[in-house]
């Protein structure tokens, strides 16, 4: 088998593998070396209508929450769920089962980067459950610092949290959906999440324009510049229930593809969740000059990937 696989290669429905998800709470731990898990993937695709055991099983099938959080990391955990209409955000249960997987691999810490309302979590039927695990966790936000980037095009520095630089392990959670600007919104811009507000009014306005999408050309390559921060150790990316107009506020249509992705590729993952929408991935502004920069594969064909439905 070569390290370069097409995508059809890697599409299995497979009904062992879905059998084999049902797990307990309780078995969390015997995620760290499963062994149907495929070291070759770049990304998986867990198709289901349950996000908690999605995210578990695609968190799985890259080789289990164990190959990116060891014991006694401090995990940072940056999340867009800012907005309240439904496909705006990401699905709570998707938050809740990466925090859950962390702990039970041993995490020191799990923190949050960007501040949740107490309102995300109740809109979770797993949080009475999981209340302590949540309990558990603090923000690591605020405390803004400057970081130069001098590979970037239009950014060449950034204020960005502390608590970003300072994880073990960043895990990047974002949704896949629309953007009244760039067109998508996903792995990429929800990094943007973890910067001051000064950094993101300068990615909007430092070109003159007065309103926030009048340089749509720069925006995109600022966000595409940011990605050379910090690389995610981890990217799990909301593609359940996304808005496909009005982005990234809402609201706005809905489709529900029902699938979590886990993945290590940026721009590949952008462009399948960019797909979910009905958009074209590989011609999105940030996936494009992200591309350019070297940070991900735009073109799927050459993406490891396995589907799966359980």
């Amino acid at each position: 088998m070569t390290n370069k696989m097409t995508r059809r290669t890697f599409i299995k429905s497979s009904a062992v593998l879905g059998a084999s998800s049902v797990l307990g709470s309780g078995a969390l731990g015997m995620m760290n070396k499963p062994s149907f898990a495929d070291d070759t993937i770049d990304i998986a695709a867990v198709k289901g209508s349950d996000p908690y055991m999605n995210t578990i099983k695609a968190v799985e099938l890259l080789g289990g929450i164990g190959k990116f959080v060891s014991k006694q990391s401090k995990v940072g955990l940056l999340i867009n769920s800012h907005f309240r209409h439904p496909g705006s955000h990401v699905n709570p249960d998707i938050t809740l089962a990466v925090i859950c997987m962390c702990l039970d691999a041993g995490a020191k810490e799990v923190g949050i980067i960007k501040r949740i309302k107490d309102s995300y979590w109740r809109r979770s039927k797993l949080f009475k459950k999981y209340i302590d695990q949540v309990k558990s966790t603090r923000f690591i936000g605020g405390n803004f610092t400057e970081v130069p980037l001098p590979q970037g095009r239009s950014l060449k520095k950034t204020e960005v949290a502390r608590g970003l630089l300072d994880c073990d392990v960043l895990i990047n959670i974002p949704i896949a959906k629309h953007h009244d600007g760039v067109g998508y919104t996903g792995t990429l811009k929800n990094m943007m999440g973890a910067q001051s507000d000064k950094s993101n009014r300068f990615f909007h306005f430092s070109t003159g324009g007065k309103g926030y999408y009048d340089d749509v050309e720069f925006l995109a390559q600022c966000i595409a510049d940011l990605g050379f921060l910090r690389k995610p150790d981890l990217c799990i990316l909301d593609g359940m229930e996304m808005i496909t107009e009005n982005g990234p506020f809402g609201p706005g249509k809905l489709v529900r593809p029902k699938k979590v992705l886990a993945g290590l590729d940026r721009v590949a993952m952008d462009v399948y969740g960019a797909n979910l929408l009905g958009a074209k991935g590989e011609e999105i502004l940030t996936t494009q000059k992200a591309h350019e920069h070297g940070l991900g594969e735009i073109n799927l064909s050459s993406v490891p990937v396995r589907e799966v439905t359980i």
